[in-house]
């Protein structure tokens, strides 16, 4: 069985894509695998990053913004779906990619610049964990006991 693979985008891979990189991966069981990119990405994480992962128990290790180019290499990750975090313009979509990659605009934040308040951050990060949460265990569904168990 393979397992479903997302590519989060956001502005700078600074604060929205890796929040929804960590917290998806961590949740998902092994079922769905994330990655972050962006197409101007930030030199560093933003500052936020660390404590916001640490007060969900998840570690900010390993996570650093990157380049969208990275996913155009001949033995990169081809996902399944591309998760817009922003009000961003699509991507041309590689000729390599699957026919059936598709793209979904979540609306975490609006057009950049962002926010880069800690409040703010917390915010985005808020919205993207109600998102993920949805899509792990859709309403009106029973939760698994190893999804209820997140929660």
């Amino acid at each position: 069985m393979s397992n479903t693979t997302l590519l989060f985008l956001c502005p700078d891979n600074a604060l929205l894509g890796p929040l929804a990189e960590a917290y998806l991966n961590s949740k998902a069981n092994g079922l769905i695998r994330a990655f972050s990119a962006a197409s101007a990405p930030s030199g560093r994480l933003s500052r936020h990053v660390e404590r916001l992962l640490a007060a969900e128990g998840l570690d900010a290790r390993g996570l650093t913004p990157k380049p969208f180019d990275i996913f155009l290499l001949p033995y990169a990750v081809v996902p399944d779906r591309v998760i817009y975090l922003a009000d961003l313009a699509p991507i041309d979509q590689p000729s390599h990619w699957k026919a059936t990659t598709s793209s979904h605009w979540w609306s975490i934040a609006g057009k950049p610049p962002l926010a880069e308040g800690f409040t703010a951050s917390a915010g985005y990060f808020l919205k993207i964990r109600t998102v993920i949460d949805r899509l792990l265990v859709p309403p009106g569904l029973p939760a698994s006991p190893a999804v209820r168990d997140v929660a």
